[in-house]
This record gives structure tokens, sequence and C-alpha cells, in this order.
């Protein structure tokens, strides 16, 4: 069994040691872009959510969260951040605990969404 353990021991620790871990505002922000489909985001509430005048998409209540994360990319390049960020809480109005998120780690989360996605997003 120490033999076991002796070899054993040493990969457990590099790969806790080198792993990347995942930020629970990521898991938030990859659960967005995956999820393609329009569907109603919360209802009324949503609009709340987008800072600026109420574009139409959510006015009616259905777009993708990676819509929400496309408009954001979007505005941070035009330097509304705080429009991007509403777009960002727009694609998790419907889930309180994730906002909370989100917004804990605001800056965090503007930075992670532009790496991450913004290569998918052409500028407009």
């Amino acid at each position: 069994m120490n033999r076991v353990l002796s070899y054993m021991l040493p990969i457990l620790l590099g790969q806790l040691l080198f792993s990347q871990s995942v930020l629970a505002y990521q898991e938030e922000v990859d659960w967005m872009w995956q999820d393609v489909k329009a569907k109603a985001r919360g209802g009324a509430q949503c609009k709340n959510f987008v800072v600026k005048a109420g574009p139409p998409e959510i006015l009616r209540g259905k777009i993708s969260g990676r819509a929400c994360l496309k408009k954001a990319i979007q505005s941070y390049r035009h330097g509304d951040h705080e429009e991007a960020f509403g777009w960002i809480l727009a694609g998790e109005c419907h889930d309180r605990q994730a906002r909370d998120k989100l917004v804990r780690h605001a800056p965090k989360v503007l930075e992670y969404v532009v790496k991450t996605y913004g290569h998918d997003v052409p500028d407009n």
C-alpha cells in the first residue's frame, strides 16, 4: 500500500498544482456561450439588465445566451463597458445566483468574455 501511495502521490500533487481551475463565473459564461437557442430569458425582468435603451430582442423576451455575449463583446469593443456588462447580466437574467457570481467578479468576467470568445465575434 505504501508503494502505491508513494507512486501516486507525486502524480496527484502535480495534477493539482498544474491544472487550471475553472472559476464559478467562467462556468456561467461558458454556459451562456453554449446557449444558442433563442428563448424566453425570464420575461419582463430581463430588460432590467440592459443598461441602455432596451434592445428589441430583450423587450420581446427572446434571445440566446450566446447572442447576449456577442452583443457584450461588441459593446466592450466600442468602449461601453457598462452596456457590455448589462448584456452579460441579461444572458443570466433568469438565474439570480449566476448573476450574483458575475457581479462579484465583474471586471474579470468582462476580461474573460472578450479574451475567450472575442475572436469568434466580428466587429459591427
